[in-house]
């Protein structure tokens, strides 16, 4: 049983990514991969006797071990709901676009903004370069904010293309991922992750196979850069047999290990919090000065989302382990099936100068990973700042306006 399992779960998986990179849907393929990269390690049960899940320690199953049977159920329930949204989303007719179409907000509206995103990005950036080692707490508690702001550069580059904006976002990434890599932090990848869909939906009616596959190199490329930067952070000595390790066996897979604790202790339905979880994370949104103003204690922190239900040494869980922890299998299913119908959503076509949607789109993107490490705190924290930056667009007209 369990070998069908995986099997059907590798086949779905597949099937939904070459369905995604025929209808050009990379949003909902990065998903579908990041949401199965932590079960890999089932795959093993194909040709072995047992899985291991993690090096370190004793996370090593035999087939027959019934925890073996329900990680492969949850991933199949995931990846199966993932799969039905996908197709239903098929059956939405295609929206047609009016190239005439006006807007609310107007070009230099987006641009007087990204002045202030260009500001706050170039301070902090300097800050980090300078001090590389100095109040990184600080820091990381405005790290999403810098990754958002310079997204806000890069879709204005994307949506008005000149050299100069090229040539600033540019210098932009490529600054924040050389700051953060000294650091020995590895969230630069969700920026580059960001800025290579970005560029693919801004242009997607000239992406072609060729262009996919120099894309997959640079992808493959990004995880080896981001495995050594991680490797480098721990001390670990870069080894062939070590990289080997690091890239079969990283905290990607380590952020299984709750979920196996709540299959081995909670399997009968008595965690079950009922969405109190989902709750927690939207009544976290707020800045944490508020709740400190207040006299409030923050339910969900952003330095690490995952501390309600944390093991020692790990600093995330699952996406799926927060549906099951709520809704046991079902929240399971429904999760995928939301999360993908909610992509599919985001991933369709736009105007070549649908800020806007582009803008939302490389947020979402840049959100993906976090969001199946730690759950949909930090997809809700990158549409807190989208409406902020609305706000912050509104604010530029109405200066425009009223003088």
């Amino acid at each position: 049983m369990v070998i069908l399992l995986v099997s059907t779960c590798l086949l779905v998986l597949l099937t939904q990514c070459l369905l995604c990179l025929i209808s050009k849907k990379y949003l909902v393929a990065l998903y579908a991969v990041c949401y199965s990269v932590p079960f890999f390690g089932l795959i093993s049960c194909l040709w072995g006797e047992t899985v291991t899940l993690w090096p370190i320690g004793d996370y090593a199953f035999y087939l027959d071990d019934i925890l073996v049977f329900r990680l492969s159920l949850v991933w199949f329930l995931g990846v199966a709901g993932g799969f039905i949204g996908y197709l239903l989303s098929l059956l939405v007719p295609a929206r047609s676009l009016d190239s005439q179409r006006e807007t609310f907000f107007s070009a230099l509206d987006f641009k007087l903004a990204g002045a202030i995103f260009l500001g706050l990005s170039v301070f902090f950036i300097s800050f980090r370069l300078v001090n590389a080692n100095a109040l990184l707490e600080s820091f990381a508690g405005v790290e999403s904010v810098v990754v958002f702001s310079i997204i806000a550069i890069l879709a204005l580059a994307f949506s008005y293309p000149s050299r100069w904006m090229f040539f600033v976002s540019g210098a932009l990434v490529i600054s924040y991922c050389v700051a953060n890599a000294m650091t020995g932090d590895r969230d630069f990848v969700v920026l580059v992750v960001a800025s290579v869909l970005g560029l693919l939906f801004r242009y997607n009616q000239y992406i072609k196979l060729k262009a996919l596959l120099f894309v997959a190199v640079f992808m493959a490329l990004l995880l080896v850069s981001g495995v050594v930067v991680s490797m480098s952070r721990m001390d670990v000595d870069l080894t062939s047999d070590n990289i080997t390790q690091y890239l079969l066996f990283n905290s990607w897979n380590a952020i299984i290990l709750p979920l196996v604790q709540q299959l081995t202790s909670f399997w009968d339905g008595e965690h079950l919090r009922y969405g109190q979880t989902y709750l927690d994370m939207f009544l976290s949104l707020a800045p944490s000065p508020i709740y400190t103003a207040l006299g409030m204690e923050k339910p969900i922190m952003v330095d690490n989302p995952a501390l309600w239900y944390y093991i020692t040494g790990l600093g995330g869980i699952h996406v799926s382990g927060v549906a099951f922890e709520n809704f046991g299998l079902f929240g399971v299913f429904l999760n995928g099936f939301i999360s993908v119908c909610f992509l599919r959503l985001i991933d369709s076509r736009c105007r070549e100068d649908d800020f806007l949607r582009i803008f939302l789109y490389m947020l979402c993107a840049a959100s993906v990973m976090h969001w199946v490490w730690y759950g949909e705190i930090y997809l809700l924290n990158s549409l807190v700042f989208y409406v902020m930056a609305l706000g912050l667009f509104f604010t530029m007209k109405l200066v425009r306006v009223l003088k």
